[in-house]
């Protein structure tokens, strides 16, 4: 199989999505729209450290539904660009923002062609949760997320840990390896009937393929794209059950036992020089 098979399968596969996210048991469009101050759940858990977002331009990669950029226009950017592959989520994000009363800007597009698409630099590139597993080469992501930052402006990115991502979740407690920890040019090939964010409705294209990116990698390619780092956190909470023995700890979700066993997100920062 090629990327493009591959492109094609994962678009129907998230096309499939969007109108079961929008749904009972999805991403809570509704209490975004009635409440003008409230943030998404991953918005909420990155505001402490992105930080002030005034005056920031902030373009949001592979945004999905648009809630998280919504989220960052709340927080105070002066504008937000939103860039995601599926059509019916950019749609969704429009109109997510007419509702709402707000201004954004939203474009349909390949994360690899952001530069061209986007036309322009940013003060802040924003990708959370579900971003990089999409994307075969880790380097060449952070080389457009680098072209599209203005001198001295920062990338934040913040993701499943690539330990976590090779966990099998049937295992659950017992945390046994199953998938590849590190990058290599084969996806994994997944058939999952059911969406992580739903009421139970069936995907009618339950084939989707990812990519594992080891930490390692990661900083290297933020560094070859020429970035500095500025910070690296591994987390060992998630926002939702990612394993079933999971308890909930607050608005956050930690393994029962021993939970330092097993770094599940992390948080990347740095920023483009002159």
């Amino acid at each position: 199989m090629s990327w493009e098979r591959w492109r094609a399968d994962n678009l129907a596969g998230w096309e499939d999505r969007v109108p079961i996210h929008t749904g009972p048991g999805g991403y809570d469009v509704a209490g975004l729209l009635a409440d003008p101050h409230r943030l998404s759940a991953t918005v909420r858990h990155d505001r402490d450290a992105l930080g002030p977002l005034a005056g920031l331009d902030v373009a949001h990669l592979q945004c999905h539904l648009g809630t998280d950029t919504l989220s960052l226009l709340r927080l105070g950017a002066a504008s937000v660009t939103g860039l995601d592959f599926s059509p019916r989520a950019i749609a969704h994000c429009r109109s997510l923002f007419e509702r709402a009363g707000a201004v954004g800007r939203f474009v349909e597009g390949d994360v690899h062609d952001a530069q061209r698409l986007l036309g322009r630099r940013y003060h802040l590139v924003y990708a959370s949760i579900g971003a990089i597993n999409w994307i075969p080469s880790i380097g060449r992501w952070m080389k457009v997320a680098a072209s599209l930052l203005e001198a001295g402006g920062r990338l934040y990115l913040r993701d499943v840990h690539p330990m976590a991502m090779a966990i099998d979740p049937e295992s659950d407690l017992a945390l046994t390896l199953r998938y590849p920890y590190g990058e290599r040019p084969e996806p994994v090939t997944l058939h999952d009937e059911q969406t992580y964010a739903s009421d139970g409705t069936p995907v009618a294209h339950p084939t989707t393929h990812e990519w594992s990116h080891g930490l390692g990698e990661i900083v290297q390619g933020a560094l070859d794209a020429g970035l500095v780092v500025r910070r690296l956190l591994e987390h060992y909470y998630t926002e939702w059950r990612m394993l079933e023995s999971m308890v909930k700890d607050d608005d956050r979700w930690v393994l029962p036992e021993a939970p330092e066993r097993l770094p599940l997100l992390f948080t990347l920062q740095a920023t483009r020089s002159g």
